[in-house]
């Protein structure tokens, strides 16, 4: 019984500390599906309208994971690189050659 005590104990504190984890994850995945919606498009206003619902997101999201979290380093680099593969999507229709993703 002890040991199953133990066990129980270490599952239940993996999975508080996976919590934090968990709406950055959530988070990510979102942000992919928008990042594959700009990837999709196949013309400047489905970029454009991506993007404005890409900034309603992430308005969205600063609230959902709070202001004082901060994701994992690998989360952080994910992040970023879904970002930076978001802005070339755009770029594609993007009229200054730019790709003004935020």
């Amino acid at each position: 019984m002890r040991k199953f005590t133990i066990a129980a104990g270490l599952l239940f504190g993996l999975s508080l500390g996976a919590c934090g984890g968990d709406k950055w994850d959530s988070a990510l995945s979102e942000f992919e599906g928008i990042k594959n919606k700009m990837c999709e498009c196949t013309d400047k206003a489905c970029t454009d309208k991506v993007q404005d619902d890409y900034k309603a997101w992430k308005t969205a999201m600063k609230d959902k994971v709070g202001k004082d979290s901060k994701p994992s380093e690998a989360q952080d680099k994910k992040g970023r690189d879904l970002k930076d593969e978001m802005r070339a999507c755009r770029k594609k229709f993007d009229g200054s050659g730019a790709g003004a993703t935020e």
